[in-house]
């Protein structure tokens, strides 16, 4: 696939990012399908190992905007989460990273492992001046990650979806280059990368390709 083509690994102390693949199935399945983890976004449980495969096929598709992490844990060679990142624009290099962990690592530091290696990714490697992150105003453990990954809440988004006919509010949190140039948090930790490249481009580096916000697993 190309977009697995694309996709670099990025290496941490307990965990790789890399591109999804098809023996995912069941680990997918073992966090997707649970609903504490689908309470705060717009996609519903899986509720069949076709719907985690088929999220997979997404991951695996070409997108001009969007990158999808699978995140491995490295001791336990098992998928735990996912890790998106999304061009919101080119011209001002703006991107927008989501997050999901399954429930039994919550706790334990994962999902900001997960944010310093896109983030250090997103700025080293693509050039980006901003990242940002979205969640609802709800979701203590969302922007709590957001804070410890030195993002500033920025604004609320009133009324940003609807939920059974509710409104709900999100929280737009960032961080700036310059703002990650100053952080000993993302400095002291470069992510290992095995950049892949497309075939026919020479060795140069590809930019990392995108999907809209939070794609339904």
């Amino acid at each position: 696939m190309l977009a697995d083509a694309l996709t670099p690994h990025l290496l941490g102390p307990r965990l790789r990012l890399r591109p999804f693949e098809h023996t995912d199935v069941d680990a997918v399945f073992a966090y997707a399908s649970d609903p504490e983890i689908t309470r705060y976004v717009e996609w519903q449980p899986h509720r069949t190992f076709g719907d985690s495969a088929r999220y997979i096929e997404r991951c695996l598709e070409d997108h001009a905007d969007l990158q999808t992490f699978a995140v491995e844990h490295l001791e336990r060679q098992r998928v735990i989460g996912a890790v998106d990142l999304r061009m919101v624009s080119r011209l001002w290099r703006i991107g927008e990273i989501g997050y999901t962990i399954a429930r039994p690592y919550w706790g334990q530091g994962y999902n900001v492992e997960a944010g310093l290696l896109v983030i250090n990714y997103g700025f080293l490697e693509l050039g980006l001046r901003r990242i940002q992150a979205i969640c609802d105003v709800g979701n203590r453990r969302s922007y709590r990650t957001m804070e410890k990954l030195g993002m500033i809440r920025e604004m609320i988004i009133y009324r940003a979806r609807f939920e059974n006919g509710w409104p709900i509010d999100r929280y737009r949190y960032s961080i700036r280059r310059r703002e990650w140039e100053r952080l000993p948090l993302y400095q002291s930790q470069p992510p290992r990368s095995d950049m892949r490249v497309a075939p026919g481009s020479g060795g140069t580096r590809v930019a990392a390709r995108g999907r809209p916000w939070r794609r339904d697993p």
